[in-house]
């Protein structure tokens, strides 16, 4: 697969400004950078949280080039395993 991957990592939630402005890095790219031979520009975003009903409305119908996930802290994966040896 050949194309450009923007990915943007974020602190908290996802917002409509945060999918607007990658969705308008991933139209910069398609239009000025990316060669004729290369796929689309594809855009992730990854955030400490995120709103699935507010993304579904942000990004047009047929979205296929920005995606949007969660991450979990290792600090959450800690406590977890912190309680299950206090037990």
């Amino acid at each position: 697969m050949k194309c450009f991957v923007l990915i943007d990592l974020k602190i908290g939630e996802v917002t409509h400004q945060d999918l607007g402005q990658m969705q308008m890095y991933v139209n910069y790219y398609d239009r000025y950078v990316k060669l004729p031979d290369e796929n689309d520009t594809i855009g992730i975003i990854i955030c400490k949280d995120k709103n699935d009903t507010l993304v579904k409305l942000t990004l047009p119908k047929d979205n296929n080039q920005i995606f949007v996930s969660r991450y979990t802290t290792i600090s959450f994966f800690l406590e977890k395993f912190e309680n299950f040896v206090e037990k």
